[in-house]
């Protein structure tokens, strides 16, 4: 089979490779979609350490049974499935609690050194699988882990009905979120990036109103838009110092901050902002088993406008050429997604 492998910063190469026998509890997956995370831009470019080459990458991805391992009996040879890409053991204490996104022992398809799905087939655990009805297309399955990363944020949220809500950064995740706010009827909804071409998209998205902090005053643009009430619940989806202090400081007495992204190991916060007015900063990583069939269901539903997040659709081999692209051009890519089989 071909494989996109990483090689080390910036060296892609589409390989051949030994296609996967599916182990006990298995099932062997022809990769029909997958998509890019910035996650994996990062990877590429050798910043994180969270890919350790030699390596496949992808973790958003989805696609149809070929064939499975005989203790399987949930799946059959020709089944489209949508894959949740974190593999918990459910017997460690995080599993207990229902945490599987921090099992003790997971593995994580596409990161460190687990072949992920920019390949033509990869064998995952049945237990993983949820269903991609026939009214979906595979490059909309390919989009639910990214929905899925925004769908634990939303839930953090709390009840945002009639609410005013900051979305800061409009990047993927952060339209991810836009969309799934919306599904519960904020009063307002802002949000905040220093791109005017994702703005725009987050407009068409349904945002109520926009800010760009590179040409406008931000806390007091937030003044004027909120009447001077500030901002009842801000979902942070960039992770550098500024953007999260503005996450903060935009808020109401007792309001909340959910943060879901985390470019910056280590930032400086003013603890004052959050303590003497009473705030919450709620982290937000990734999502649980159950939640990940939750949002399944909602993107494959047609409630979401899944299609304006689709920025473009590659082969293995056009692949190697996108990374940089992406890389060079940020602003220009939403989600690009991969058709190994193109």
């Amino acid at each position: 089979m071909k494989a996109l492998r990483y090689l080390g910063p910036k060296k892609l190469e589409v390989q051949e490779l030994p296609t996967p026998e599916p182990a006990k509890g298995e099932v062997l997956i022809r990769v029909l979609a997958c998509g890019i995370c910035g996650s994996d831009v990062h990877g590429y470019l050798g910043l994180t350490g969270r890919r350790i080459e030699p390596m496949t990458m992808g973790h958003e991805f989805c696609g149809e049974v070929v064939k499975a391992d005989a203790s399987c009996s949930q799946y059959k040879a020709g089944d489209k499935v949508i894959v949740q890409p974190i593999h918990f053991c459910g017997e460690c204490v995080n599993c207990r609690r229902g945490l599987t996104m921090l099992c003790l022992n997971k593995r994580f398809f596409g990161v460190l050194t687990v072949d992920g799905a920019m390949a033509e087939y990869v064998s995952v655990p049945e237990k993983l699988l949820y269903p991609l009805p026939d009214s979906s297309s595979t490059r909309i399955g390919a989009l639910v882990e990214p929905y899925a990363v925004a769908y634990g944020s939303v839930l953090k949220a709390g009840d945002v009905e009639g609410k005013t809500v900051l979305i800061i950064g409009a990047g993927t995740i952060g339209a991810c979120v836009l969309q799934l706010i919306k599904l519960k009827n904020p009063g307002k909804l802002i949000v905040s990036d220093l791109s005017d071409a994702r703005l725009n998209t987050a407009l068409e998205l349904g945002a109520d109103a926009v800010i760009n902090p590179s040409k406008q005053n931000f806390m007091e643009t937030i003044s004027q838009l909120t009447d001077g009430f500030m901002i009842d619940t801000s979902i942070e989806c960039v992770g550098v110092q500024p953007s999260a202090n503005q996450s903060i400081q935009c808020l109401k007495v007792g309001g909340t901050s959910v943060w879901v992204g985390m470019s910056q190991k280590e930032m400086t916060i003013n603890m004052q902002d959050i303590v003497c007015s009473a705030r919450r900063v709620i982290g937000s990583f990734n999502y649980t088993h159950k939640e990940f069939g939750q949002v399944a269901e909602i993107v494959t539903s047609g409630k979401l406008a899944t299609d304006k997040l689709i920025t473009k659709v590659v082969s293995l081999e056009e692949a190697v050429d996108i990374f940089p692209e992406i890389h060079e051009h940020p602003d220009d890519y939403l989600k690009v997604i991969i058709e190994p089989q193109l």
